[in-house]
């Protein structure tokens, strides 16, 4: 008889992947077989408003996202998985694609189906956001930049400059957030990298004039070759990084407000029903709900006094919540 302690935990992953993997395969060949009975069939199982999802390579993600979007949309709705057969069937049923990838294999088909983006950051979506306003919209998954810049200065109440990097030609979008911040007291300033070898120069001004480097969702400037280099040279300078997201914090970065995937999901159903009931999206928009993730060992290291995260939150909510009402902050 073979031990099973003689078997190695990763053989254990990846037959946990493997599972998992035909689970969502066996949940589509599914949808595939029935959707044409469905399509046709009116004398069965009262009618239920049909949702297309094409998954992400996480198979575990997908599942658990349309756990969470089934508990929002309630029993009206039947989720299905995404493909070309189920588009003929039912093209009208809005298609629910988590993450880039999704969204372009959704996209080629002709005619396009109404599709719903999620998983994606405004400037992915932004190549899509012409195709018929009506017909594709999305949930952002980036955070507000504003946001994330008002939750550097909570860190540090005295901090009055804030640094971005961006690329040429990218930094025009940055003019509405450096008109907002004014409001908080805070200047901001967008340098530009040129190409990769002057981005630690580029860097090292930057910091030279912000009390933080506020990281934006660009993958050409922040990516996991590029994030070590970018926070061994703030630390140097005794400068935090905040943003541009979850995974970066747990790379390094001090701080970062980001959504959860409930709050995801709630966005996706209110955008759903909306279509459901007008035939239209609403316009692309960040989820209202979002957490706070501090890398509490890099605040140690830096000496950096950190408030826990449900208050940075509540005091963000706070913040933001005056400005929408047009208070002061």
């Amino acid at each position: 008889m073979i031990s099973t302690a003689a078997i190695p935990k990763h053989t254990n992953r990846k037959h946990g992947q493997a599972l998992h993997a035909l689970l969502f395969f066996v949940l589509s060949l599914l949808t595939s077989i029935t959707v044409a009975n469905e399509a046709t069939d009116t004398t069965s199982s009262p009618f239920r408003y049909p949702v297309l999802v094409a998954g992400s390579d996480n198979t575990a993600f997908n599942l658990r996202f349309i756990d969470l979007l089934k508990q929002e949309l309630g029993d009206g709705i039947q989720i299905m998985a995404f493909s070309p057969e189920a588009v003929e069937a039912y093209p009208e049923a809005p298609v629910v694609s988590l993450g880039n990838s999704a969204l372009a294999r959704v996209q080629q088909l002709p005619p396009r189906p109404p599709t719903l983006a999620l998983m994606v950051t405004e400037d992915q979506f932004s190549r899509y956001r012409d195709r018929g306003r009506d017909r594709v919209s999305a949930v952002y998954y980036d955070a507000p930049l504003i946001r994330q810049a008002l939750l550097g200065k909570l860190i540090l109440p005295q901090a009055s400059r804030v640094a971005l990097l961006a690329q040429p030609g990218y930094e025009p979008q940055y003019d509405g957030l450096i008109q907002a911040l004014a409001n908080y007291d805070l200047k901001a300033r967008v340098f530009t990298v040129r190409d990769a070898e002057s981005l630690i120069g580029t860097l090292s001004r930057a910091l030279s004039y912000g009390d933080f480097l506020l990281a934006v969702p660009d993958p050409v400037i922040f990516n996991p070759q590029t994030v070590k280099h970018i926070l061994l040279t703030a630390y140097r300078r005794n400068r935090v990084v905040i943003g541009p997201g979850r995974a970066f914090v747990r790379a390094g970065v001090l701080a970062s407000t980001f959504p959860p995937l409930e709050a995801i999901a709630n966005a996706a159903a209110q955008q759903i029903m909306n279509y459901q009931q007008s035939g239209e999206f609403l316009p692309a928009f960040y989820p209202s709900g979002f957490g706070v993730e501090i890398n509490h060992q890099v605040a140690s290291s830096l000496n950096v006094p950190v408030p826990d995260e449900e208050t940075l939150k509540e005091e963000l909510q706070r913040l933001l919540q005056a400005a929408d009402q047009g208070g002061s902050p």
